[in-house]
């Protein structure tokens, strides 16, 4: 470079007559630039603000909108409103509450309310003006991206209650009356005959959840709020029950029918004579089994007592009930009382359950007895082998052996009715067979002697020693073949019979055989 080149360079440089800005040589050739420019910063100012406008007047016409419309979602009493006026909402209201029923359902329970026309209303233009006025116009971004986000409307656009008119009077008693009829059969308490479960054959919660009964006050007081909300479905939850056993936990009840469970894991059949009368199992147990208000379970030893009294008196103990037999020759005969059958021990019964229990015994128990008969056939049943069949209709006496073969019969004279010396009816059995008795009546209050002695040579008693067969050679033959001879020559009570037959029977009878004395 030398003068040349620097004039070559000043020759470039714009003149003030250009009308061009000057060159700066530093810039040009690649030097440090310049602060901005003035004017660029005021575009940028333009911009923004006008942004800002834009978004103010969005800001406004929303805030505009949302004050007279709903936001997305949005429902009233069951109808969705979203993005409507309020009149066109009060018009959908009214449309839809014309028909209005709620139907209240679960937990087993199944209820519809169908007003009569006319007895239900809502103010829908109300509703729809005072929802609308709860838009919160000045936040309806959030609320409108939470909505939308979100699905539907948040609890500020729906109203709590409506202004609805109905009968409420009619209403609480006709849903009483079905909540009343569905805890009819309900008991509402925890024990064993609610909690346990006979398809499972143990206690359970569930079976026991089943006992309980619906809250009455709770119920309507939630149908009432539907209502007024002119909801059209009410779904019940455990809330709507009645506490169960104070309020306790599932887990307090499963601890409960555990501990239960363990006592009835018994299983056995109870025998007479051979004979099964009654199953041992948990669903019977059920009965004795009671819970404390710690909710333990404890075997009823008093329970237990009046089920052991009540299965004797029906089913085992057959010592004077009624029986009913068909006699060889086809007489049909009823008869009670007596001293024959079966007599259960009660006490002794019970101990060995509560054995069983105790060891959760399976199998068989033999019912202990305090007297036995030959058989046992249930109740009414014939419970004996051999028998002396006394027809005191007929005046007959009739020996039969097990297997119902006549083995030997006579005539009989038994005891007067007309002097109160009725042989007294029922089942007995041969206590005694003695030879050459001497028989002696009870004594005379004039004389203080016996009202009579006589002399047999066959004594088969089976009233204690008082009243039994015995031959009566006193009496005359005829006698014996007259049915009537016993109204005016009848004995004390004893059964008379001709000397040659009461030999005769007295050679084949035995101790213990059954005598039945019937008309």
């Amino acid at each position: 470079a030398g003068p040349d080149a620097t004039a070559r360079m000043a020759a470039l440089r714009p003149s003030a007559d250009d009308g061009l800005p000057p060159v700066d040589a530093g810039t040009a050739f690649g030097g440090d630039a310049e602060e901005p420019r003035p004017g660029g910063r005021r575009g940028l100012k333009i911009a923004l603000a006008a942004a800002a406008g834009v978004l103010v007047v969005g800001y406004i016409a929303g805030a505009v909108a949302f004050s007279n419309i709903y936001y997305p979602g949005t429902s009233i009493a069951g109808v969705d409103v979203s993005l409507t006026g309020a009149g066109e909402a009060a018009d959908r209201i009214e449309a839809s509450v014309g028909a209005y029923t709620l139907k209240v359902s679960g937990l087993g329970f199944d209820w519809t309310y169908e007003p009569e026309a006319g007895t239900f209303t809502v103010d829908a233009q109300a509703e729809a003006d005072a929802v609308l006025g709860a838009n919160e116009a000045l936040i309806w971004p959030v609320r409108l991206i939470g909505n939308l986000v979100s699905g539907g409307s948040d609890s500020a656009t729906d109203p709590s209650a409506l202004s609805v008119t109905y009968d409420e009077a009619a209403f609480e008693e006709a849903l009483g009356a079905a909540i009343d009829q569905f805890n009819a059969d309900r008991p509402g308490t925890f024990d064993a005959a609610g909690a346990y479960d006979e398809e499972a054959g143990m206690f359970t919660v569930a079976r026991a959840r089943a006992s309980q009964k619906l809250g009455r006050d709770a119920v309507i007081s939630a149908a009432k709020q539907a209502v007024a909300s002119a909801e059209t479905s009410l779904e019940l939850d455990d809330s709507m029950y009645e506490p169960l056993a104070g309020g306790a936990s599932d887990e307090e009840l499963q601890a409960a029918c555990d501990a239960a469970n363990e006592i009835i894991g018994v299983n056995v059949d109870l025998k007479m004579g051979g004979t099964v009368v009654a199953t041992l199992d948990g669903k019977t147990m059920t009965q004795w089994i009671t819970f404390d208000e710690n909710l333990d379970p404890t075997l009823n030893s008093e329970g237990l007592a009046a089920w052991i009294r009540q299965l004797a008196a029906a089913q085992l103990d057959t010592v004077g009930t009624e029986r009913s037999y068909t006699r060889p020759d086809g007489k049909v005969v009823n008869v009670s009382g007596g001293t024959y059958g079966w007599i259960s021990d009660e006490a002794a019964l019970a101990e060995l359950i509560q054995q069983a229990v105790a060891n959760k015994q399976t199998g068989e128990i033999e019912i202990p007895t305090k007297q036995t008969a030959a058989a046992y056939h249930g109740a009414g049943g014939r419970d004996w082998g051999a028998y002396v069949d006394i027809d005191i209709s007929e005046q007959h006496v009739r020996y039969y052996d097990a297997n119902d073969n006549l083995l030997w019969e006579s005539g009989c004279i038994t005891g007067n009715p007309n002097e109160g010396n009725d042989t007294p009816t029922g089942i007995y059995s041969i206590n005694n067979l003695e030879r050459d008795v001497a028989l002696v009546g009870k004594k005379d209050p004039a004389t203080g002697e016996p009202e009579y002695v006589s002399y047999v040579d066959y004594w088969m008693s089976f009233i204690g020693s008082a009243i039994g067969l015995h031959d009566a050679d006193w009496q005359a033959s005829s006698s014996f073949s007259d049915p009537t001879a016993y109204t005016w020559t009848g004995s004390h009570g004893c059964v008379n019979l001709p000397p040659d037959k009461a030999a005769e029977l007295f050679g084949i009878l035995q101790v213990g055989d059954c005598v039945i004395v019937h008309s």
